[in-house]
């Protein structure tokens, strides 16, 4: 008997990809070294740092772009600021449009002791890819560990600075029932595995998008992504794919451009307009 899943298997893969890649965005908006930042050793001030922070009351419009030619545009702002131990811990919004669709990202920093911490809590990309799958088999279990995961830069951006990450890699598991025709259906189960290597800054450079010229920190850093499906029926089909990650931050804007760079494919988001 022959059993039509290969279809299914394939989009679950790239769907769990898709999804872990959307939740490294939150982690990404940082900024550079603010000259003119009066409280230049990393304490927040009282206020918003401007160091690795973006601005309170601006909105920074993206452009995503894919090699295979898929777009969507991205909405950060801070939506709400509280005080905790003495430092302001600010509530980011990632508003992401993509093919008619959207989801929204929320994402934690603050900034102490010279360094900023951007938080990743259980982010909203787990749901969307929950009610992807659920359009092609039922969920019987699901599981997702390794969250909150923790993002440290150093707040003076220089070449070298450390960009480090703090968590363990973060796993999702799925045991699946998936039809197949009028056959009935067969028994699946998928792993994924996301893991954040280390990395630093690498140069300072001026970035020019249509939001205008900005003086950035490069930063780099990778992300391995390893994905494992098997059926009752089938043997399991592994990919381990390293994604190698390019960061332009400018002082009090964060993010101005960065870069993602798979084995297969590229995405790149640039800033397009601050409100």
């Amino acid at each position: 008997m022959k059993f039509k899943i290969q279809s299914p298997s394939i989009t679950i893969s790239r769907f769990t990809k898709s999804a872990l890649a959307l939740a490294v965005l939150a982690m990404s908006f940082t900024a550079c070294k603010d000259d003119d930042n009066p409280n230049p050793d990393g304490g927040d001030g009282g206020g918003t740092e401007k160091v690795f922070i973006p601005a309170k009351d601006k909105s920074y419009t993206y452009k995503m772009t894919d090699s295979d030619g898929t777009t969507g545009d991205m909405i950060t702002k801070i939506v709400s600021t509280k005080d905790s131990a003495g430092m302001d811990v600010h509530t980011i919004n990632h508003l992401i449009r993509e093919n008619e669709e959207e989801m929204t990202l929320v994402s934690k920093a603050y900034a102490k002791g010279g360094t900023t911490t951007n938080e990743l809590p259980y982010p909203t990309a787990m749901k969307a890819l929950v009610n992807e799958i659920n359009d092609i088999a039922y969920i019987s279990e699901f599981k997702v560990t390794g969250f909150p995961h923790y993002q440290y830069l150093e707040n003076n951006g220089k070449v070298n600075s450390a960009l480090t990450f703090k968590g363990d890699p973060i796993k999702v598991l799925m045991e699946l029932e998936i039809p197949v025709g009028e056959e009935g259906s067969v028994l699946g189960k998928l792993e994924a595995r996301l893991t954040y290597k280390n990395g630093k800054a690498t140069g300072e450079e001026s970035i020019t998008t249509p939001a205008g010229e900005f003086k950035c920190t490069k930063w780099e850093y990778s992300y391995e992504v390893y994905t494992k499906f098997e059926t009752e029926v089938t043997e399991p089909e592994t990919s381990t794919e390293l994604v190698n990650v390019t960061l332009w931050t400018a002082p009090g804007v964060g993010i101005v451009k960065s870069i993602e760079k798979g084995e297969e494919s590229t995405s790149t988001t640039e800033l397009r307009k601050v409100d």
